[in-house]
């Protein structure tokens, strides 16, 4: 018996049976993500190590030649590859399409773990991740249009990022054109050389007074009361009345301060790679969706 014949001798069994697929097709249709794209983790992992400061050549023979030696006793890598710039380099291992990524993820993690011991110690963390279209930004947004880079830029970090992470279907955020603020500090060597201070001193005296560590409790009677030393500095003016304690490791009885010495500033980290959007320096916002979410909504 044909399923047109089945329908024929039983109408209702055929209507319902209609009705049932209209209802869970339209179910599937509005719960299936949309995406340009498909939710697929290919066989490729790729370690990625930073150096700052190190040359191409040092990274490969200190760093690459490491990690290729370390893993080449797993299991199921087909090819290796690296690519070593300054101050990174990035190992791309290709899987063969029997093997499971979340295994060899974990494999390639446990090796570069042995391997530690044999890396410099200064560099920072590995990180490992899988090959998958969906982990690439969906669009990007660029802030352009204020004189001050700096404060475009801490205006990405402390708000932009927050608003657009929460909206619902976005997974990550990546900045691009971004560099991280920090403090510098402009050593006068003239002004150095006249009160006799070094580099060394001036380093010294920032590591030793900014500082944050904890600071214990006070106990007074049946209570406890925490105590919080306020260590860190927070601006410029802060960072130039910081006192020099020690000159060339001996302890200074007169009072000189790192303005007296230098010139201090809130800027911007050494300024290595830059995005414009129509001739213009911008700091990129980068989406990146949540896995099965719908492109289209976020």
């Amino acid at each position: 018996m044909t399923l047109s014949d089945l329908s024929i001798k039983n109408p209702v069994f055929a209507w319902v049976l209609m009705f049932g697929l209209l209802l869970f097709g339209f179910i599937g249709f509005s719960k299936m993500g949309i995406s340009q794209l498909p939710d697929v983790d290919y066989p490729v992992v790729t370690v990625t190590v930073s150096w700052p400061g190190a040359s191409p050549l040092t990274m490969e023979t200190a760093v690459a030649d490491i990690i290729e030696d370390a893993l080449m006793t797993v299991e199921g890598i087909q090819n290796i590859k690296s690519v070593s710039a300054e101050g990174t380099t990035a190992i791309t291992i290709d899987f063969g399409l029997d093997k499971d990524i979340n295994v060899a993820l974990q494999e390639v993690q446990s090796k570069i773990l042995q391997a530690q011991r044999n890396l410099p110690t200064d560099i920072d963390p590995a990180v490992i991740t899988k090959s998958n279209p969906e982990d690439q930004p969906i669009m990007f947004s660029a802030l352009y249009g204020s004189d001050d880079r700096r404060k475009m830029i801490l205006y990405v970090r402390d708000y932009l990022r927050d608003a657009v992470s929460t909206v619902e279907g976005v997974g990550d955020i990546r900045l691009g054109g971004f560099v991280d603020p920090n403090m510098r500090i402009w050593l006068d060597r003239n002004k150095m050389s006249r009160l006799e201070i070094t580099v060394e001193d001036v380093i010294s005296a920032v590591r030793g007074q900014h500082l944050l560590t904890p600071s214990g409790y006070m106990e007074d009677g049946y209570k406890e009361i925490n105590v919080n030393v306020l260590s860190e500095l927070g601006n410029a003016k802060e960072f130039a009345e910081l006192q020099i304690p020690s000159r060339r490791g001996e302890s200074i009885f007169l009072p000189i301060k790192i303005k007296d010495v230098a010139t201090v500033e809130e800027g911007l980290a050494d300024i290595r790679r830059i995005s414009r959007f129509n001739g213009e320096l911008t700091a990129n916002v980068g989406v990146i969706k949540q896995r099965g979410s719908n492109a289209v909504s976020v």
